[in-house]
């Protein structure tokens, strides 16, 4: 970006600041949110989201989701249809919590990392996935 949109995006920036100010309190949620974001467990960075690409699938109106998450060295793959998640993790098994704002809840892999949930209620939710060999990892929200 040259020196004019730099320029210009300060002036929107400022323009924003003053006639629709971020409130105080929300920025420093914010901010706390952020630090804590790798207290105890490093976040897995969403490499591959089906819903990103255009595709046939997508046009025809294919309801499945495809999503790749990857961080601290572990691949968590997911395929979200009906509700329901069905996943794959590299490194063999692990310990998952599915975690909702309302509470979540457990599962465990088998030897090849695959696993599934029941019927999930509709809304946001992540998962934190605790390898038997290495450091747990945590995936950003998805809503299903």
């Amino acid at each position: 970006m040259d020196d004019d949109g730099m320029e210009l995006e300060e002036r929107l920036r400022a323009i924003a600041g003053q006639l629709d100010p971020v409130p105080q309190e929300l920025y420093d949620e914010a901010m706390r949110a952020y630090a804590l974001r790798t207290l105890d467990a490093e976040l897995a960075e969403l490499t591959f989201d089906s819903w990103d690409e255009l595709s046939a699938t997508r046009v025809r109106g294919g309801r499945a989701r495809l999503l790749t998450f990857t961080g601290n060295g572990l691949v968590v793959e997911l395929e979200v249809t009906d509700g329901r998640l069905v996943g794959r993790l590299s490194g063999g098994p692990a310990d998952i919590e599915v975690q909702r704002r309302d509470g979540g809840s457990r599962l465990r892999s088998d030897e090849l990392g695959r696993f599934t949930t029941g019927v999930l209620a509709p809304g946001p939710l992540r998962l934190r996935v605790s390898p038997e060999h290495g450091e747990p990892v945590v995936t950003s929200w998805i809503r299903i």
